[in-house]
């Protein structure tokens, strides 16, 4: 069996895309053909939190964020830069500057003008953030004439999965989701490359103030820790790595 083939097995196969947006699947052409390069996968566990530990949509999207999202003078600034370092590397998302927020201390708009990407992304990312210094962000999923995104109706395991794919369809710094996440009592977990996100912070994860962190834990910040009782998790594939 080839690697191509082995690492393909991992990921929820790619099918048409039915009518219903709540229920699109992933093309996932480029993403099969990028991890096909990498070879036999080893899945590493990236995010802090335990994946199988479901919370409900509420709690997660008004939890604190990870402390390297938390720190410094500015924290909403460390949202911003994570943010555009993760989804900012799609095609078809923009992300601006980060604006006052109106009932919150900041507001980061995610722009895309693409449905089942726009969609996608309104349900598995966090909506709202309480950082240690009681500031607060908004990130709202809006397409480029301002109308939101609505999140999608999720009846069943099986249509996050699909929400997850079509949110991280276009973005080169992942892969797909996991097959794994379709089986009862698995997180629905994303797939991503190694690439390390990097950008200046005031508190500095190295000595020379460099904010450094795996794309899989960077997703982990910007992902809900769950949606409709399932939980969100992301991982890093590749061979002879260890966490």
């Amino acid at each position: 069996m080839s690697d191509s083939v082995k690492l393909q097995d991992e990921l929820v196969d790619a099918v048409a895309a039915p009518a219903d947006p709540g229920r699109r699947k992933f093309l996932g052409s480029a993403a099969t053909l990028a991890a096909a390069a990498v070879g036999a996968p080893a899945f590493l566990a990236a995010c802090d939190s335990n994946p199988v530990s479901a919370r409900e949509d509420e709690r997660a999207t008004t939890g604190d964020a990870r402390l390297s999202l938390g720190g410094g003078k500015d924290p909403g600034v460390t949202l911003h830069l994570m943010i555009a370092n993760t989804l900012g590397a799609a095609s078809d998302v923009k992300i601006p500057a980060l604006e006052k927020g109106y009932n919150t201390t900041y507001l980061q708009r995610v722009i895309v003008d693409s449905d089942r990407t726009g969609t996608g992304l309104a349900t598995v990312l966090k909506k709202l953030y309480t950082f240690p210094d009681k500031s607060t962000a908004q990130v709202l999923v809006q397409d480029s004439r301002g109308r939101a995104w609505p999140g999608r109706n999720i009846y069943k395991r099986t249509d996050l999965v699909y929400a997850m794919k079509d949110a991280l369809a276009t973005n080169p710094l992942t892969y797909g989701v996991w097959k794994k996440s379709l089986n009862a009592g698995s997180a629905v977990v994303a797939i991503t490359r190694s690439h390390v996100v990097q950008f200046q912070d005031s508190v500095a994860s190295d000595v020379w103030g460099n904010h450094n962190d795996l794309i899989s834990r960077g997703l982990c910040d910007v992902f809900n820790t769950g949606v409709s009782g399932y939980p969100l998790a992301s991982t890093i594939m590749q061979t002879g790595r260890t966490c």
